[in-house]
């Protein structure tokens, strides 16, 4: 089983990836989250004298916007963080997500020593809560997939429908704007920003009709052009969102939504092995088959 970072990706990515575990971790109930993010922020003192968190964090998202802040943003965070730890786990949740976020979209809080601080100590125990939860969501989704009725996994399988004339406008409408924005960033070598954009077509309209694949490739290819990281980091970003949709759709029991995330996973990534969470969804993906041979369901394969 991978093991958290082994891929060594840059801090952003790797900030991108906890952000996902936390949430994850905060949805699997008020115990593990604060074992596995208080527990090792406490015992590495950070805590510290009551103060309104809450507020401190509004104030920072607001000085996100003038650079002139960035050089104070992550000794801050750290200490809006101890304040929060004395407070309430509410609070204490929302300012180690926003910590991360901020590494994520700012390289110069990123490299701070706060921010290497803070990271270097939820990555073990978050490590630990992902081997954990990567066992529970196998045996739950083969756990639903057996006691699923025929037709709900072929339902499951089933692409995604557009309804009526109006539902597929929208959606068609939808489907431009967006790529219309990913041009845009591409041509302003917006790199973060194309990014996203791209992360978010690909997951959500990969199996649309409208679905320009031969442009996307196009606009990866021109800006892996001007940058060799893009697509590595795009990957590492689609994987990780992937993973996360995954997992929560297991832990919710919506396991629709959990095979539709795997069926696009397989679709985008193609089998390759290098690919951050390749082993942990292949392990589900085969679970998924298995079933759909044992339930003689190929043929709903087929049709979608």
């Amino acid at each position: 089983m991978e093991d958290l970072y082994t891929l060594t990706p840059s801090r952003s990515e790797q900030a991108q990836e906890m952000n996902r575990l936390v949430r994850l971790l905060a949805q699997s109930g008020k115990n593990n989250f604060k074992k596995f993010v208080y527990d090792p922020l406490y015992k590495a003192a950070w805590e510290r004298r009551a103060a309104d968190a809450r507020k401190t964090l509004e104030h920072l998202r607001a000085e996100l916007k003038n650079p002139a802040y960035r050089n104070t943003l992550a000794p801050n965070c750290k200490r809006m963080i101890g304040a929060a730890m004395a407070e309430n786990l509410s609070v204490f949740g929302d300012t180690v997500l926003f910590f991360l976020e901020v590494i994520q979209i700012i390289p110069q809080v990123g490299e701070a020593k706060e921010s290497a601080e803070f990271m270097s100590i939820l990555k073990g125990p978050l490590g630990v809560w992902q081997k954990e939860q990567d066992e529970r969501s196998a045996y739950l989704f083969d756990r639903e997939l057996n006691n699923m009725q025929d037709a709900q996994i072929a339902e499951a399988l089933e692409p995604v429908k557009l309804g009526v004339t109006e539902e597929r406008a929208r959606i068609n409408a939808e489907i431009q704007r967006l790529y219309q924005q990913i041009l845009i960033a591409s041509r302003a070598d917006n790199y973060k920003r194309a990014g996203q954009l791209l992360s978010r077509y690909m997951i959500e309209y990969s199996d649309a009709e409208d679905y320009a694949e031969k442009d996307v490739r196009k606009v990866i290819d021109a800006l892996k052009a001007r940058d060799k990281t893009f697509e590595e980091s795009l990957n590492a970003l689609l994987a990780t969102d992937l993973y996360y949709r995954i997992s929560q759709g297991i832990m919710k029991g919506d396991l629709r939504a959990a095979v539709r995330m795997i069926r696009k996973y397989a679709h985008i990534f193609e089998g390759n092995p290098n690919i951050r969470y390749y082993y942990e969804i292949d392990r589900l993906e085969r679970m998924l088959y298995n079933v759909i041979t044992k339930k003689d369901l190929w043929k709903f394969i087929k049709k979608a």
